[in-house]
Order: structure tokens, then sequence, then C-alpha cells
């Protein structure tokens, strides 16, 4: 089984004010799919829905969607950590 890369599906339309990722290939935005996906429709219901679309673009949004919050929590803890203050002597 091959691993899938979101980077391999997903691009910056930088047609877009902004730039919005898209999947490749097609104007669907990623918030598209995800909005549909956080709506509860099944993977084939997405798909009949944006025909451009494959199983595994719909699977790479998702996968897009938690590398970012992955690194949005990461750049969030680290802003909370106290910075190191040496004590006396």
């Amino acid at each position: 089984m091959s691993r899938l890369d979101w980077r391999e599906y997903i691009e910056v339309d930088a047609a877009a004010p902004g730039g919005r990722p898209v999947v490749r290939g097609t104007r669907i935005s990623a918030q598209e799919v995800l909005d549909a996906v956080d709506r509860g429709e099944e993977i084939a219901a997405i798909l009949a829905a944006y025909p451009q679309l494959t199983r595994e673009s719909v699977l790479a949004v998702i996968q897009f969607r938690l590398a970012h919050q992955y690194v949005q929590e990461r750049k969030h803890a680290e802003r909370r950590r106290l910075p190191f203050a040496p004590g006396p002597g």
C-alpha cells in the first residue's frame, strides 16, 4: 500500500485573493470538500457532487486539514511556553 501525500493533491490557487488551497487540476477549494466532510457526507456522496475528484484527493484534503491543525497546535504550544530564565548564580 502506498502512502498518500496531500502535497501531491493540493495546490494554492494564485488567482484567488490571498491564494486558497484547491484540489490540483480543479477549481474545487479544499474548504468546499471539508465543508462536505463536516456535514457528515460520505466520500461517495462527495465524489458524486464533485466528479472531478477521486477518493484519494478527498482523503488528501482531510490529511491536509489534519497537517494544518497539527502545525497550528504546535505553534500555539510554543507560544505558551515560558521563556527560560536562568536563576541567580
